[in-house]
């Protein structure tokens, strides 16, 4: 961290920003600075496709520690974002139902020691300095990985000193940013989450933030020969092979690694609980769709329903799907 943060003032990280498709908590700071973020798990629901309402678990925002009053469980959580070399306060208070203590984890960010979990109705404290720039998962592992498939995931992103930089390299320039956590849902699951035999779990439900198409509109608007960014955070519990239809994409970071030999693709297989990051240059052209430049998942996870017989029930389709378009 750099000695002129210490004499900032320590401030909450509590800004509303648009990122892509989903809400975040984003920081407006150009220089370094100590970071309070508070974040409530606990119970809500979310509206499928077809008007669907399953429970959910989720993350929300909450002003002060403890107090997680007006919060809403949020599919995915907010997008955290913070600066390299901050020092990050993360207060986490466990609102899940009886039995069921929080265990907050971001797998890439090395925690100052101190306690993981949270007993219902408690706070857990974390902190960490961020000193590598990249796209994390940051989650609960409670109840064997029940949690997460409840809902309990969100994205947290730490910038480099370059802005409109992925990483410190200026190969990872980008002029528009796409967050795309990736996720699934089996509402059988969601309604019984205590007893249900995860041997039987099959998603039926295929979600890009929180959402299946059409519900993904507007997409990613980006003009001829802009480069964009997509952040890739597979949330579920499948490999997720996304397909970029009209255009190549060249990945240029793996679990916010940086790769030493960026490789060029039309389609990326993320595996479950990985992050990745590609750019992608917009040629010229209204693309191959009369919606743009088609972006989905390349398994064919494109209905929605319980896929019985032919066709999906409700046949409404939709699905892990979205458009970069002009």
């Amino acid at each position: 961290m750099r000695a002129h943060a210490w004499k900032t003032t320590t401030r909450s990280l509590l800004v509303l920003t648009l990122i892509a498709a989903g809400l975040g908590v984003a920081s407006s700071r150009v220089s370094a600075a100590p970071v309070s973020i508070n974040l409530c798990a606990k119970a809500g629901t979310t509206t499928l496709a077809g008007a669907v309402t399953v429970p959910i678990w989720g993350f929300g925002t909450t002003a002060t520690p403890g107090n997680c009053a007006g919060t809403t469980a949020g599919l995915p959580g907010p997008v955290l974002t913070v600066s390299v070399g901050d020092t990050v306060t993360l207060a986490v208070t466990n609102n899940l139902p009886a039995g069921h203590p929080l265990s907050f984890e971001i797998p890439g960010i090395a925690f100052n020691a101190g306690p993981a979990d949270a007993a219902v109705g408690a706070t857990v404290t974390r902190t960490f300095t961020a000193n590598a720039p990249g796209t994390y998962l940051y989650g609960s592992g409670g109840d064997a990985g029940r949690q997460a498939a409840m809902g309990l995931y969100g994205a947290l992103i730490v910038r480099p000193a370059t802005p409109n930089q992925a990483y410190n390299s200026a190969t990872t320039a980008y002029d528009v940013e796409a967050l795309l956590v990736l996720s699934a849902i089996d509402p059988a699951f969601n309604t019984a989450p205590d007893t249900f035999d995860m041997h039987g779990y099959r998603a039926t439900y295929w979600l890009i933030n929180g959402k299946a198409y059409p519900d993904t509109a507007p997409g990613i608007t980006a003009a001829a020969g802009q480069r964009v960014l997509l952040r890739y955070l597979n949330a579920g519990y499948d490999n997720t092979t996304m397909l970029l239809l009209g255009m190549h994409e060249r990945v240029v970071a793996r679990d916010a690694r940086p790769l030493n030999v960026p490789i060029d693709a039309n389609a990326e297989t993320i595996p479950a609980g990985a992050t990745e990051d590609a750019i992608a240059t917009v040629p010229a052209g209204s693309g191959p769709s009369p919606n743009g430049f088609p972006l989905y998942n390349r398994q064919q996870h494109l209905t929605n329903g319980a896929q019985a017989g032919q066709g999906p029930a409700p046949a409404t389709g939709g699905g892990m799907l979205t458009f970069i378009h002009h």
